[in-house]
This record gives structure tokens, C-alpha cells and sequence, in this order.
């Protein structure tokens, strides 16, 4: 990472969420079965209790995880999405006005087919794009943490890697945890997933820091924030020869409740 250059500011320079896609996401990829079909799997399943429901969704953060946004579609009246990177927004922007581009959604929204729906995929993603009601930009203070507008309340935040990929320690990471905890009604829920005992990843020759974090640490800030911990799954890592471009050991994943925090 240049020396002269934030954490923050590093991935506001220099990632680019096409890059991510088509080292990551393709299908292809030595990663796919960790980017696209088990993320893909757990959301679903969490969506499949029937208790994720309300009007809005926020999906907050490393939203070039558009494919996970799927099963919110028949929970939630309409979908927020918030990033703080404008390179990400751009680029949902782009995807939702139907602008031409070089990752193709194919594979990855065919992977929430089930035998007995055969809905195209195609028409899976317009109602995505549908349900997406607003873009909106998420600032950083001197300190570099993140700073909310004023938005509305959610019923449920889902935050894919937001919070390994973007938080340089833990204290922003708790800030972060704080920020999606305000976001919340009370009794809303949050979804997360985070690298575990990841160091680093590269798009193409640039290398990105990550914040190394261990699932007890995961927990104890959810707990103390004010998170009842409902669900989480472990996914060990399944691509074992690539560990040169990205280095974590498995893929955590959480449903908690907001509860409302003693005074």
C-alpha cells in the first residue's frame, strides 16, 4: 500500500469492484464456490425462516455483492443500498440504468434457482434492480470512521465483508458495528459476513490490507453493541491453491437481533 495514502483512502483510490467481480465472482474462478454458491446458500437460508421481513432493507457496504441481495426481494418493500466507496456505487448504479457490462450475473443469480423454480435469471435480477430505491453515499470523518446521514430506520442491515475488507482496526470496526446497530429498529436484524484470519487480497498486482479478526472477537463486539446472536455458520475455506492472492481461513457467517441496550 503506498505510504502516502489512508487505509481508506487506498481502497477509494484504487479498487474496482468489476476487477473484484471477474477475479472473484466469475464462474470460472477457484473462488467461486467461497465469492458466489455458499454466501448465496447461507443468506438464503436465513431469509427462509420467515422472520427477516419489513419495509426496508440496507445493504451496507461492499454492495458489488449484488447476488446476495436476491432473497431479500420477496422480504422487504424496497432496498437501500450504502457504500463508501463511490467506485461501488458507481458501479450499482450503472448495473441498475441497464449500462453495459463486462461481468455477466448469469451463474451467480442461477445459483438461488431452485429445481421447482425456474424463473429465468434474467428476471430475477429486474426485480432486484426494482426493489432498489436509493444509492446512497456513506462519508468518513478526519479519524476515518464512518459518518451516517440521516436515513430511514431498517428492519434489516446485510453487510457482506463490509467490515474486514474497509475497517483498518478494531475500533472502526466496532464503529462500524455501531453505525449498522443505529441503522436498526429495535428487533431488526443483521446480517453479516466477515474474512477470518485474513490478512490481505490482490486485484490483479495491487494488494489490499484486510483486518485480521477471529470469530470470538466477532461475537463479543456483536454482544456488547447490543446484538442477540441468532444464527452463524462457519464456512472453512474450500479453495486451497490461490492462497497467494487472497490469504483468510474460512468465511463467518451471522444473523443477530437488535435488543435494546441497557442504560
Amino acid at each position: 500500500m503506498e505510504s502516502s495514502l489512508t487505509w481508506t483512502d487506498f481502497y477509494q483510490k484504487y479498487f474496482d469492484a468489476e476487477k473484484c467481480l471477474a477475479e472473484y465472482f466469475r464462474s470460472e474462478s477457484e473462488f467461486a464456490s467461497d465469492s458466489v454458491v455458499q454466501p448465496m446458500s447461507r443468506i438464503s437460508n436465513f431469509f427462509a425462516s420467515g422472520s427477516l421481513k419489513g419495509n426496508i432493507l440496507i445493504f451496507y457496504g461492499a454492495v458489488y455483492n449484488l447476488n446476495l441481495l436476491h432473497p431479500a426481494c420477496d422480504h422487504f418493500k424496497e432496498i437501500v443500498v450504502m457504500d463508501v466507496l463511490e467506485n461501488n456505487l458507481q458501479y450499482v448504479k450503472k448495473w441498475k440504468n441497464n449500462v453495459a457490462q463486462s461481468f455477466n450475473w448469469k451463474h451467480c443469480f442461477g445459483n438461488v434457482q431452485k429445481s421447482e423454480e425456474r424463473e429465468p435469471w434474467t428476471e430475477i435480477e429486474k426485480k432486484l434492480k426494482e426493489s432498489i430505491t436509493r444509492i446512497e453515499k456513506v462519508d468518513y470523518d478526519e479519524s476515518g470512521r464512518e459518518v451516517l446521514k440521516i436515513f430511514p430506520q431498517a428492519d434489516c442491515v446485510l453487510s457482506p465483508y463490509h467490515l474486514t475488507l474497509l475497517c483498518k482496526d478494531h475500533d472502526s470496526f466496532i464503529s462500524s458495528v455501531k453505525n449498522m446497530y443505529s441503522l436498526l429498529n429495535v428487533g431488526g436484524h443483521l446480517i453479516i459476513s466477515v474474512f477470518i484470519q485474513c490478512t490481505y487480497l490482490y486485484l490483479e498486482t495491487l494488494k489490499f490490507p484486510v483486518l485480521c479478526i477471529e470469530e470470538d472477537f466477532v461475537r463479543k463486539v456483536l454482544g456488547e453493541e447490543g446484538f442477540v446472536i441468532k444464527e452463524a455458520v462457519m464456512n472453512p475455506r474450500s479453495c486451497h491453491t490461490t492462497f497467494s492472492v487472497m490469504d483468510y481461513a474460512s468465511i463467518l457467517f451471522l444473523l443477530a437481533q437488535k435488543i435494546e441496550k441497557m442504560q
